[in-house]
């Protein structure tokens, strides 16, 4: 299953974003916003927990980039591919893109 199947329709939370305090309990998870007070309570299947510090296009592209890049790798498909360049896009205008060298 790819990176995208993996991360469709589920909310994505950055587990490593301090402004957020996030527990599991009895199949949920509870995303709690620490300056703001604000609380949610989530179904855990709805939830993909992401090892990022933030669910920014910026963090988001470095994420895709090193699933697809081990992929890649893994699969050994990456004997004549030498950089991979990533887009992601979040409008007309603003996103990131980031690349690694497969060589």
């Amino acid at each position: 299953m790819g990176v995208c199947d993996r991360l469709d329709h589920r909310i994505l939370l950055a587990m490593d974003d301090p402004r957020l305090k996030i527990t599991k309990d009895d199949g949920y998870y509870t995303v709690e916003l620490i300056k703001s007070c604000k609380h949610y309570v989530l179904p855990a299947d709805d939830v993909k927990l992401l090892p990022i510090p933030s669910v920014s296009a910026e963090d988001l592209c470095k994420y895709f980039l090193y699933e697809i890049s081990t992929a890649i790798r893994n699969n050994g498909f990456a004997d004549n591919i030498t950089i991979l360049h990533v887009r992601l896009d979040e409008g007309i205008g603003q996103g990131a893109g980031c690349n690694i060298s497969l060589a």
